[in-house]
Parts: structure tokens; C-alpha cells; sequence
């Protein structure tokens, strides 16, 4: 085949995956393998297509031939490590981003996501060190400030993190990523350098919907610190309204796995549980989003004897990929769910949060749609403790409408949604609680503000743990905090949050009134 035919064949390919289109590359770089057998390039862009569509086995098989057929060749561990790390094994990920640098230790791909390793196992000292190394490579590589940025923020360090940011900034305008972790931690005034750079920013630069969403929300947040609730709620509406065109999400499945839930344990005998893992101590965190989850968690994992492994997606995973058929929980799956088979995704959902800490004995797992597995979780780990955090539903819909999240909660970005989908969540929560009676502890974030002492003393007591001062003193822990509610929860217990949907009630009396 003609080489110039050749090129331009893979320069389509290679547009088609960027493109996000893998079923297509994957079908057509194969027949392009055929003349061109045991191209590491190609069966490389197979690879990648396959974990993209998130065929992980396939995407292994590609990576491994590649070194087999090539046993120095860097990117192929680089991508099978990240295999790993996505199926969370975590050490056979470490071993092969380890050997790419062992062939080439300025290979600052891998160094990045060794870093990205250690920073989800919320090893910050060693995700520290490797993102200064990738830095130290090429000061000019923004994903690593980023990342770095991304830690220090988790921690706490929110000027260090600023500087991070700011440098990102500085080799790429147009990541307005960066811009949006800034604007979590800063507390805007009407001069503020930042909010007037990104205000021309959506003046000057050609950026797209999603770079622009992620200044609208910056900016809505940065108005609401200046009181200009007219101006910041125009901006949050630009947001949700740009964002949710963005994205095609049906939430037709995501109820009919709940309809699938309350059907089978309205039925199912708990008392056939196996007795495995009685003596493990998990305490699940959940509800909705912004419902006070992080502050709850804060307060516990401040606890001496609690170690907070934070949101981790686990569960979820466990259930997507056990019961899970054509995108809805499949009933006859869940009911083939024997003892042996309990005790193996028990095990392997404790063996994962001991990665965290290996010497502790409690771990708190803060992930807030976890709300959805209530009746799995206690199948599979019966001595867990479920923590229902709840807050005044006006508040929590306006706090959901104000932040931007990942893909699973695509439900936030339209009051008609919103309502929706908050309504089928109360609908759930009210069937756990028939269910499960006295095994679900209800966290009002209200009560949490209004008398904290107290409120805090009932959660440990629920927990069996001991009432400690460092529970109350939380926001001095210096544990890691990974989500939006980064900056709130490492201060005092603050009252402004509550009612805090009058300050926008004109604006979203649409949604609010159906609240009411």
C-alpha cells in the first residue's frame, strides 16, 4: 500500500478517535492491520479505543501484545497501567508505570499518572513528589501544575493551590478548568483581579460551551460573594442552561433501577444474609449531593479511631458491574446473589478501602447517590452504618443548581429535572427507611448548625464510637477533602447556608414554589 495512502488513512483514523468516535476507529484500523500486521501504532489505537469504550479487557489484551511483541515499549505500560488503576488494582498499575520510567524516567506521561495513582489513594506526600518531578521535566506542562493544584487544594493549602492554578493559567487562558477550582476558595469582592479576567476572557477568547460553563459558574459564584444576586443568578442560568445541552442524559433508567430495587427487597428476607465480614466497620455517607455529606464526614473521620477514605465510587462499581444489564438493575441478577458470591464482593470492596489504611478498623465512605444501594450495601456488609444526610429542599435544590458536577449528575442543570429526580429520591429514601427502621441515621444539617455538640455526640453514639473534642474542633483535621465542598467544610460551623434559597427565590420561584 502506498504510503501516502497509508498517512492519510491513519490521519482519519486518528480524527475519528479524537472525535470520540471508537466503534468506528476500532472497525477500521483492524482492517488497516490486516495490510499492516503487528503495527504498534495501530493496535495501540485499538487499545486506547477499547478503554475509552470502557472494554477494559480488550484494552489490556491490545496493551500486553504490544509488549510482547516490544518489551520496551513505554507508552504500551503507560496505558496498560492505566488500565489498572481504573479497574483499582492499584499495584499492578504502580508496577507498570514504574517500568516505563525504569526504560526512560523522563517519560513525564507516566510520572503524572504515578502521581495520579498516589493521589487516589490519598497518598498526598507521594502524588506531591511526582507531580514537582513531571514540573521539573517540563515547567510548561499545565496538567501537572493542575493535578499539583488538585492536591494542595484537598489539603487545605488553598494559596499553594492558587499558585498552581494561576500557572496553569498562564500556559493555557482558555483552561478554565483552573479557573473554576479557584473560584471555590476565593471570597470575591467588586475589584477582585480574578473575576474581571474572567469576564474578558468571555469577552476576548474563542472558547467553547464547555470552557464557557465553566466560567458561568465561577462567575455566578463570585456575584453571589459580591450580593449581586441578579447578576450571579443570570450567570448560573447560562451554566445549567449551556450544560444541559451539552449533555444526552435520560434518567428513564436510573428510575426504573430504582422501581427494581423497591421491588425485589420488598420481598427479600433479610435475615438470609451471610454472616461474612460482621466484625469490618464501614459507615456510608450518603443522600443528595450538597445535602452536608462532606461536613458530616469531616466530623467523623476527625474521630482517632476513623480513617476517611472520602467518595469513592466503589459501590457503584460493584453494582454496575454485577447486576447490572442493557443500563438497569436486573432483578433475576440480583436474586442469583448466593453466599459464596457475597462474600467474594465484600471482600473485595474491603479490600480496597484498606489500601487507604491498612491499620485502621473504621473507614467512613462518603459517596452521596450511594443512597440508591442502601438494601445492597447492608447484604453485603450487614455490620455497615448508613448515614441519611438531609437538608431544608429549597436550600439543597439551589446549592445542586449553583455547582457543577461529573456525568452522573446530569440531573441538576433544569428545575424540571431537578424536581424530578429529587422527587423519585424521597420516594426511594422513604422505602429504606420502612425497611431498614433504626439502621438508618438521619443527619439534618439544620440541627448539625443550630446545636453541634449535641447532634455530634448522637452521630458517634450511632457509630458506637466514643464522643471526642476533635469531632467537634473537625475543621482543624487535616484529612483530604476532594470535592466542591473543599473550602466549606475545613471552616467554624457557619449559619449562612441555611435559608439560603431566599436570597434567589425570585429567580427560581418556578422550582421553588413546587416545594413549598
Amino acid at each position: 500500500m502506498d504510503k501516502e495512502v497509508i498517512n492519510k488513512k491513519i490521519e482519519k483514523l486518528l480524527n475519528h478517535f479524537k472525535a470520540g468516535d471508537y466503534h468506528y476507529t476500532i472497525k477500521e484500523t483492524q482492517i488497516l492491520l490486516k495490510k499492516l500486521p503487528d503495527n504498534i501504532f495501530l493496535i495501540n489505537l485499538i487499545g486506547s479505543s477499547y478503554q475509552n469504550l470502557g472494554n477494559l479487557k480488550m484494552a489490556a489484551d491490545a496493551f500486553v501484545y504490544i509488549l510482547n511483541l516490544d518489551n520496551k515499549n513505554i507508552a504500551a505500560y503507560n496505558n496498560l497501567g492505566n488500565v489498572f488503576k481504573t479497574q483499582k488494582k492499584f499495584e499492578e498499575a504502580k508496577e507498570n508505570y514504574t517500568k516505563a520510567l525504569e526504560i526512560n524516567p523522563l517519560f513525564i506521561n507516566a510520572v503524572i499518572n504515578l502521581g495520579n495513582l498516589y493521589f487516589e489513594l490519598n497518598d498526598f506526600q507521594n502524588a506531591t513528589d511526582q507531580y514537582l518531578k513531571a514540573i521539573k521535566i517540563n515547567d510548561k506542562n499545565a496538567l501537572a501544575h493542575y493535578n499539583l493544584g488538585l492536591v494542595y487544594q484537598s489539603i487545605g493549602e488553598f494559596n499553594s493551590s492558587k499558585k498552581e492554578f494561576e500557572r496553569v493559567l498562564e500556559i493555557n487562558p482558555s483552561n478554565t478548568n483552573a479557573d473554576k477550582m479557584i473560584s471555590r476558595f476565593t471570597k470575591y469582592t467588586k475589584e477582585n483581579d480574578h473575576l474581571k479576567k474572567m469576564e474578558e476572557k468571555l469577552e476576548n477568547l474563542d472558547l467553547n460551551d464547555l470552557q464557557k460553563v465553566n466560567l458561568f459558574f465561577s462567575l455566578g459564584k463570585a456575584y453571589e460573594d459580591i450580593t449581586d444576586y441578579e447578576k450571579s443568578f443570570y450567570f448560573l442560568k447560562k451554566a445549567n442552561d449551556t450544560k444541559k445541552n451539552l449533555i444526552n442524559r435520560d434518567f428513564k433508567n436510573d428510575f426504573k433501577t430504582f422501581n427494581n430495587l423497591k421491588n425485589f427487597f420488598e420481598k427479600y428476607n433479610l435475615s438470609n444474609e451471610t454472616d461474612a465480614h460482621k466484625n469490618e466497620k464501614i459507615i456510608f455517607i450518603l443522600g443528595l449531593p450538597r445535602s452536608g455529606t462532606s461536613l458530616i464526614e469531616q466530623i467523623i473521620s476527625s474521630h482517632s479511631k476513623v480513617h476517611g477514605c472520602g467518595e469513592l465510587d466503589f459501590i457503584h462499581k460493584i453494582v454496575r458491574t454485577n447486576f447490572y444489564n442493557q443500563g438497569v438493575l436486573d432483578n433475576s441478577m440480583l436474586s442469583n446473589l448466593d453466599n459464596t458470591k457475597i462474600k467474594r464482593l465484600a471482600k473485595s470492596y474491603l479490600d480496597f478501602v484498606q489500601k487507604f489504611e491498612p491499620k485502621s478498623k473504621v473507614f467512613t465512605d462518603k459517596a452521596p447517590l450511594n443512597f440508591a444501594w442502601i438494601g445492597i450495601i447492608k447484604i453485603l456488609l450487614p455490620n455497615s452504618k448508613i448515614i441519611h444526610c438531609s437538608r431544608n429542599a429549597k436550600d439543597n435544590i439551589l446549592s445542586l443548581y449553583k455547582n457543577d458536577f461529573d456525568d452522573r449528575l446530569n440531573f441538576s442543570y433544569d428545575f424540571n429535572d431537578l424536581e424530578v429526580f429529587y422527587k423519585e429520591y424521597l420516594s426511594l429514601m422513604k422505602f429504606w427507611k420502612n425497611k431498614f427502621k433504626n439502621q438508618i441515621y438521619e443527619a439534618n444539617y439544620e440541627k448539625f448548625l443550630e446545636n453541634p455538640e449535641d447532634e455530634i455526640k448522637k452521630l458517634l453514639n450511632f457509630c458506637d464510637l466514643d464522643y471526642e473534642k476533635n469531632c467537634l474542633n473537625f475543621y482543624k483535621t487535616k484529612r483530604p477533602i476532594k470535592t466542591v465542598s473543599s473550602a466549606q467544610a475545613r471552616q467554624p460551623i457557619y449559619k449562612s447556608s441555611i435559608l439560603s434559597y431566599q436570597k434567589y427565590e425570585k429567580y427560581m420561584k418556578e422550582i421553588f414554589d413546587k416545594f413549598n
